[in-house]
């Protein structure tokens, strides 16, 4: 069985909004908009663009299932050490990062998620709320 990656009941606020993917997305990814095709892909370096999370893997060129929405409990794919309540920001791999850096972004205002469980080491999914 997989993983759920949308943790609410999927009511409002949660949006699962259609897009096209411009390259391979892994579900539970943050995703950013592209700024040259109005698809989506996969977070890039520090991005502060950022539109949502994967809710599915998708293929490049293929359908996308993103969700969106202020204050929706997802698994997103994160990496860094988190504390319960702890700013995510992208990160330079375009990974949700809780290293120490999100005090730096967030005056900036790139912040997208809040750690609602704790979290130590590689990427891997954590329970977060999406602040986007």
């Amino acid at each position: 069985m997989a993983t759920e990656i949308l943790l609410n009941d999927g009511g409002a606020p949660a949006r699962i909004l259609p897009f096209v993917a411009e390259a391979a997305i892994t579900g539970g990814t943050v995703v950013e908009a592209s700024t040259t095709s109005g698809q989506v892909l996969q977070a890039q370096a520090a991005s502060v663009i950022t539109c949502g999370v994967a809710l599915t893997d998708a293929a490049a060129s293929g359908p996308a299932n993103i969700i969106t929405g202020h204050g929706v409990i997802l698994n997103i794919y994160a990496t860094g050490t988190a504390a319960i309540g702890d700013l995510g920001v992208v990160d330079a791999a375009g990974v949700l990062d809780f290293s120490g850096t999100a005090a730096t972004y967030a005056a900036a205002g790139t912040d997208v998620a809040i750690a609602l469980e704790a979290h130590t080491g590689a990427a891997s999914l954590i329970k977060c709320m999406w602040l986007r």
